[in-house]
């Protein structure tokens, strides 16, 4: 197999003025992507299992449960739960048996910002704490209430995510079994996804995505228990308890990496990778375009990784796409997609393998060590159109994902090397 003449797998980068993901072919430094964050910071997770805080314009290369890293992108966000690791801030309203005692244990970060949070008595509605946040518009929206969360004493966790009562998102964790359930009353709320993640040293990020009613504000309840039931229901215990911290309430249809908050809302703007990689670099006759990569989440919006003329009209993509857990690739020459070729048979939130050949009378898409199907089209660029490889459309949609591995080969590669590539 030839050896691509692009190649990123993640490990250099540099913020500043001037910040770029680096390439490790070509080595010239005409491989290397222009990286923007918009002067926004960022988090991610270190080798060692921390969550830090990266610089504005920085890229973010992240360890969550993995054995290398991978270039983390995302679309903006904004956490609109102020105070979001001072539960012991009056901000917090705390039920009249419920006490929160500050930094009493290592936060996800290392740093001793965790808060104890305990319950005081079996009255359903004297435990828990709760806050609103403030939407962006009074009306039904996507959001995702998040907290990482510790046990004390207690097997269970409960919290909610509120408009007008009785509408409201309720979710029960389990940490013997690391079980999260969820339920919906009262009108409008809806629950599209859950999801938890393990933070090691005993944290849990626990985070469910719905739709909320039209209340202006979404009021999350916490409360620690020792039996399952909501958080305004009794329990047997008096002296259950949890480490809480980093509490996050944001608009859209999935969870994103942590953003802290003080006494106002905080907004982390959208990653962007493009401009690597020029004429001499890409074939525009024939090729391979690979990917290993994951989905941020199966949100139904575009996200991909293009080889382009830097505009929408003539592109090379990979593509997350519209319907569920669909990987779809194609050529777009002068506006008009060819070749398209799709499936909805893998998880696109999980790593998958992927790689798209194209030329003259042979396109086709490789998964994960299978071909799984092709195209005789006899569509292709005129030489030298393609010029730039982007984390996008050619313009637009960009990224919301992971990245282990992208390479581009400007030959068309065998099924036999495409095979061997994907497995």
């Amino acid at each position: 197999m030839s050896n691509p003449k692009l190649a990123l797998i993640p490990s250099g980068y540099i913020g500043g003025s001037s910040p770029k993901v680096y390439s490790i072919l070509p080595n010239d430094g005409s491989g290397d992507f222009t990286f923007d964050r918009n002067l926004a910071t960022g988090t991610r997770v270190r080798k060692d299992g921390l969550l830090e805080t990266v610089a504005a314009d920085t890229a973010r290369l992240s360890w969550l449960n993995a054995d290398c890293p991978s270039l983390h992108l995302e679309a903006q966000r904004t956490n609109r739960q102020i105070r979001s690791e001072e539960f012991d801030n009056a901000a917090w309203t705390k039920q009249a048996d419920m006490t929160v005692t500050a930094n009493q244990v290592t936060s996800p970060t290392g740093e001793l910002t965790a808060d104890k949070v305990k319950r005081g008595s079996t009255v359903a509605a004297n435990n828990y704490l709760s806050d609103g946040a403030s939407k962006s518009s009074s009306a039904q929206l996507d959001a995702c209430t998040s907290v990482f969360v510790k046990q004390g004493d207690g097997d269970f966790f409960a919290f909610r995510a509120q408009g007008t009562y009785p509408n409201r998102m309720d979710a029960i964790f389990q940490f013997s079994n690391t079980t999260l359930t969820t339920s919906v009353s009262g009108a409008d709320f809806t629950v599209t996804s859950s999801k938890v993640e393990n933070y090691g040293n005993g944290w849990y990020r626990l985070s469910v995505v719905y739709n909320t009613d039209a209340a202006a504000t979404i009021i999350s309840l916490f409360s620690p228990r020792g039996t399952s039931g909501q958080v305004d229901s009794s329990d047997t215990s008096t002296s259950a308890f949890v480490y809480l911290w980093g509490c996050q309430v944001e608009e859209g249809a999935s969870l994103t990496s942590y953003i802290k908050t003080g006494s106002g809302t905080t907004t982390r703007n959208a990653d962007t990778c493009t401009d690597a990689g020029d004429v001499n670099v890409f074939n525009s006759l024939e090729g391979v375009l690979y990917a290993e990569m994951a989905a941020n989440s199966d949100d139904l919006t575009y996200r991909y990784v293009s080889v382009s003329d830097g505009t929408t009209q003539n592109s090379v993509a990979i593509r997350f796409s519209n319907i569920s857990n669909q990987i779809l690739v194609f050529t777009r020459i002068g506006g008009t997609f060819t070749a398209v070729l799709s499936t909805t048979s893998y998880t696109t939130t999980n790593f998958n393998k992927i790689a798209y050949r194209y030329k003259s009378g042979d396109f086709a898409l490789f998964i994960n060590g299978t071909k799984i199907n092709s195209s005789t089209s006899t569509q292709i660029y005129t030489s030298n159109t393609l010029n730039t490889l982007n984390f996008n459309d050619g313009q637009f949609a960009p990224m919301s994902g992971k990245v282990k591995d992208l390479r581009y080969y400007d030959t068309a590669l065998t099924d036999a090397e495409l095979t061997e590539l994907t497995t």
